[in-house]
């Protein structure tokens, strides 16, 4: 009874009612009504974690510890930091009144971050959560829709405990430490650059969502 209220809730989400109460909330409100504890959906797994996509997101296209998800006509990614999961790494995010929007987040006994900073006409998502990000470039009239898929998506991410102690200690994670911190957003590394480029070039090549090889489609 308890995963037919959820599902019943997640399809309410869609209805033109619950996208008029998105848009009158703030990004907190957003938030604090979708990180609820014991949420247990799940139609993605993965080596050591899953998590569940809302209808409408699709999973383009995987690789260990990162996802490529596309979501009204854009990309959106989605990385796991499951070696910060496994050794406990803490938070240490400050939120930053110079972005168009910046909230550190403690809910449910799990930090993490919002940050949306403008560039250009368009505006660069940083939603972290729970050892996972998911990153987007998006238009104003978008960011709290895409907000709310992507809150979704990493409430609902998952651990195996055993499996990635398994993982982690026969290092068979894909993961470059050096080049892959989800606790420091863009604006500290200078790559907003690359964002507008892909933004660019994506434009032409992703018009519709049929033409698109996906690997999963959440009906």
């Amino acid at each position: 009874m308890k995963k037919l209220f959820i599902i019943l809730s997640l399809t309410l989400l869609f209805s033109g009612c619950s996208l008029v109460r998105i848009n009158e909330q703030s990004y907190e409100e957003i938030i604090k009504d979708i990180f609820t504890p014991n949420f247990d959906l799940k139609n993605v797994s993965l080596e050591g974690y899953s998590y569940y996509l809302p209808k409408g997101v699709l999973l383009k296209k995987n690789h260990s510890l990162n996802s490529v998800l596309y979501y009204n006509h854009r990309k959106i990614y989605l990385y796991v930091d499951a070696l910060s999961y496994y050794h406990h790494v803490e938070n240490d995010y400050h939120e930053n009144k110079d972005s168009y929007y910046s909230l550190k987040i403690d809910q449910n006994g799990k930090q993490g971050y919002l940050e949306i900073t403008q560039i250009s006409t368009k505006y660069f998502v940083e939603f972290m959560y729970h050892y996972a990000k998911i990153e987007a470039y998006v238009e104003e009239k978008d960011l709290k829709k895409t907000i709310t898929q992507m809150a979704y998506i990493l409430n609902s991410i998952q651990y195996q405990d055993v499996v990635l102690s398994t993982l982690i200690g026969n290092q068979a994670l894909d993961y470059n430490e050096e080049n892959f911190n989800i606790f420091k957003p863009k604006r500290e590394e200078g790559s907003f650059l690359d964002y507008e480029e892909q933004d660019r070039n994506q434009g032409e090549q992703e018009k519709d969502e049929d033409r698109l090889d996906v690997e999963d489609k959440v009906e």
